[in-house]
Parts: C-alpha cells; sequence; structure tokens
C-alpha cells in the first residue's frame, strides 16, 4: 500500500491493483457519487533527479503527492471525483515556496530549476489517464561585461521583476516582487534562474560604491528581441553589456541573431 501524504474526503491513494477489487459500483447503481480511477504515468522517471509534485484539483485540492526521485514508479493510480479534473506534475521545487496552486520564488532568492506539466483530463467516466512529459519553466540568464578593466569590486548588481513565480494550473506567470543580487566571477561573468515573465518589467541594476546606480530595461530589452515567455520550454538568455557604452546585447539559446541596445542617459 502507497503511503497517503494526504488526502481529502473519499479520495485517496491506492495500488492499480486493487482498483477493481474496491470498486463498489455496478451498472445497476446510481454512478453519481461513484469515483474515477485516475492512472498518471511517468515514462522518464529514471531520468528525473528531483524531487516530484503531483497535484489534482476541481474547485479544491483533491490529492497531493510528494515522490523522491529514485525510487519513483511508472504508474500511480488515484481515486477521483467524477468531473473535469485540473492534474499538474513539477519537478525541482527546493527553496520556491509552494501554496495552495501557486509555486513563487522567495525574495532575494533565485528560481528553482522549475519543470512542469499540466493536463485538464476527463475523469467523467469510471477510469482516465494522463501521462506526464515535463517542460522547462525557468530561464537561466548569462551576463556578461565585457569592459577588460571594469573595477568589478566596486559595483554591485541587483535584478528585479513583477513576476514572482508560477500558477500550478495554467503555468502562467503568478505577479509578485522578484529580487536577486547576482555577484560577478573573476571573469566578469554572473547568472540568475528567472521563472516566468508575465511582463516587461525585469530590470538590472548596477551600483557603484558611491551610490549612484543606473537601471537596465532587460525586460524590454529581451522583449523587443523576440524572446517568447509563453513558450513550452523556455530558452536560456545570454547578455552581454557594455559600461562604458551603455551598450547591451541580447542573445538566445539556438538563435543565430542577437538584439542590441543602447541607453543614452546613464550618468555614473
Amino acid at each position: 500500500m502507497i503511503k497517503i501524504l494526504r488526502f481529502l474526503a473519499k479520495y485517496y491513494l491506492i495500488p492499480a491493483s486493487l482498483v477493481w477489487v474496491l470498486h463498489s459500483c455496478t451498472v445497476k447503481e446510481d454512478r453519481t457519487d461513484c469515483p474515477c480511477f485516475l492512472e498518471v504515468l511517468i515514462p522518464e522517471k529514471d531520468l528525473i533527479s528531483a524531487p516530484v509534485i503531483l497535484t489534482g484539483w476541481t474547485t479544491e485540492e483533491v490529492f497531493l503527492d510528494r515522490l523522491s526521485p529514485g525510487r519513483m514508479q511508472d504508474a500511480y493510480t488515484y481515486r477521483v471525483p467524477r468531473t473535469m479534473l485540473h492534474f499538474s506534475a513539477f519537478e525541482g521545487v527546493s527553496e520556491c515556496i509552494e501554496e495552495k496552486n501557486m509555486v513563487t520564488v522567495p525574495l532575494g532568492s533565485q528560481c528553482d530549476s522549475l519543470y512542469a506539466f499540466i493536463d485538464l483530463v476527463d475523469c467523467t467516466g469510471e477510469t482516465a489517464s494522463t501521462t506526464v512529459h515535463f517542460h522547462k519553466q525557468f530561464a537561466t540568464v548569462t551576463l556578461q561585461i565585457v569592459n577588460e578593466s571594469f573595477p568589478s569590486e566596486d559595483y554591485s548588481f541587483a535584478v528585479s521583476s513583477g513576476s514572482s513565480g508560477l500558477d500550478m494550473l495554467s503555468l502562467q506567470a503568478v505577479p509578485g516582487n522578484f529580487s536577486y543580487q547576482p555577484r560577478l566571477d573573476e571573469n566578469k561573468r554572473m547568472s540568475f534562474r528567472l521563472p516566468r515573465q508575465g511582463d516587461d518589467s525585469l530590470s538590472l541594476s548596477v551600483t557603484h560604491i558611491s551610490g549612484d546606480s543606473v537601471l537596465f530595461p532587460l525586460g524590454r530589452y529581451i522583449s523587443d528581441s523576440g524572446y517568447d515567455w509563453d513558450a513550452t520550454d523556455l530558452k536560456d538568455i545570454y547578455i552581454s553589456l557594455d559600461i562604458a557604452r551603455n551598450h547591451v546585447t541580447i542573445g538566445v539559446a539556438g538563435w543565430e541573431n542577437a538584439g542590441e541596445f543602447e541607453q543614452s542617459t546613464i550618468e555614473m
């Protein structure tokens, strides 16, 4: 018997082999209150290296299950109400906060390496199934300062935006405050992970030890370069920043062309 982590009313997790043994409804009975048995298939379980969260929702949570990597089965069966069911599977939730039907990034942190799958499953019959195929829900942004003589120790960096996470049922960006302070390495390069963005509010603040600061509207530059935040799998982003000329170049993984942008009203 699979250990039940949480259940709602009579809807609970049971082994697939006992589905028909425990099924008490007959063809002569009113099937309105009879359950549907939902089978969740995970064909890529051997490739999964992070914890997985499975959830089912109607107007409220029907089931929630947490699976550990290395001990996953090929399939799980859940007893659910006979209705259309919102199903989601998330891989890689670590520092992010899971609350109700949202996964959000804590203030001051970068996004986890989140992969997810959602499905609206027709569970109005006796049985139903869904097959999990994870998709990339974060973009790794790598920023390179191109000025060789740039005094890294004299500057600090901060990125912020108005999108702080994901809706687990729609994979749409969740409004909220995202803020993270990446650090340059010895090669004048830094990277950070962003969740899906719902607008162009992403910005980079470059601050000198004197207190002078410059704000680069990265969200607008990324959008103008043609980047699609609604893509099924988010692509990684590469940015080169010429501080001396206030010049920004935006590149995207797998793209041949890059967008170039300049700011003319900067004082440092």
